[in-house]
């Protein structure tokens, strides 16, 4: 008995994986390419001391910028951050 739940609960964790990864990627195309994870990594190492760069400033869209500045949720701001980086390719 135990080796039966053991497989299952292996098939039930790579089906999990499978589906989270095509809702990922279909949610947000761009993060398959290279350059989309290296804009998004570059944004939040260079605004996780509280300065920016100009240069990141200008990477992303004005009205993401604001966006993401009126938000007080660090989840949502992280989702605009990824919207912005990953769904222009």
């Amino acid at each position: 008995m135990p080796k039966f739940y053991k497989t299952f609960y292996v098939q039930k964790i790579s089906i999990f994986i499978l589906g989270f990864s095509i809702g990922v990627i279909s949610i947000w195309p761009g993060m398959i390419s290279g350059n989309s994870r290296k804009c998004f990594f570059n944004i939040l190492k260079d605004g996780s001391d509280g300065s920016v760069k100009i240069g990141t400033l200008f990477s992303i869209n004005p009205n993401y910028l604001i966006k993401i500045k009126k938000n007080k949720n660090k989840y949502f701001k992280i989702l605009l951050i990824g919207d912005a980086c990953f769904r222009r390719f």
